[in-house]
């Protein structure tokens, strides 16, 4: 157990990093006060990564229950928290950035990038899943796989898409969906 806490304090390190780096971009955006032109689909974004690295982090209480980690299976633990927050950076333009800062014209710069990243976080996920083993992916069930197939699905016409409402309803499937997911965790606590 002394070993396990040892390597999930490691990893809500770098959680606990990406969160630190949002909430510092949002803070640098909040203080350039009308230097700053939000736009509602990075914003719900930005929600959306808040809440998914919260959950992740909520989530390595659950390490109570596993007897053994190997070192494959502790480097894909890493690799979750480490695409969340390069995502938490990608989705911001630069701090020291001198003048206005238009939200849109970054989002719609990034937004293939943001994509896939979002896809290399579902791969991240399918790796650990099978580094835990065989019984593990078959207890996951089918509706893991289904939610895996969503997200590529979201993540591809998020890339190949030009339309600003196809993006926001994107948004706001990915942030309905992380919503769902929160309701099952509260409810089985």
């Amino acid at each position: 157990m002394e070993k396990l806490s040892y390597l999930a304090t490691f990893i809500s390190l770098i959680y606990g990093l990406g969160v630190a780096n949002l909430l510092a971009h949002l803070a640098s955006l909040i203080k350039r006060g009308r230097d700053a032109d939000w736009y509602w689909i990075h914003t719900l974004w930005c929600i959306y990564l808040l809440l998914l690295m919260a959950s992740m982090w909520w989530t390595l209480q659950s390490w109570d229950e596993v007897p053994h980690i190997g070192y494959l299976s502790y480097l894909s633990l890493l690799l979750s928290p480490s695409i969340l927050f390069i995502a938490s950076d990608v989705l911001f333009p630069e701090r020291g950035q001198q003048g206005s800062v238009d939200l849109r014209t970054h989002f719609l710069a990034v937004k293939n990038r943001l994509f896939l990243l979002m896809i290399a976080l579902a791969i991240a996920d399918e790796l650990d899943s099978l580094l835990k083993g065989w019984q593990h992916v078959l207890e996951l069930g089918p509706v893991y796989w289904v939610t895996q197939v969503y997200w590529y699905v979201l993540s591809i016409i998020g890339i190949r898409t030009r339309s600003e409402r196809t993006l926001g309803v994107l948004a706001c499937l990915a942030l309905l969906a992380l919503v769902a997911s929160i309701s099952q965790l509260a409810i089985g606590q």
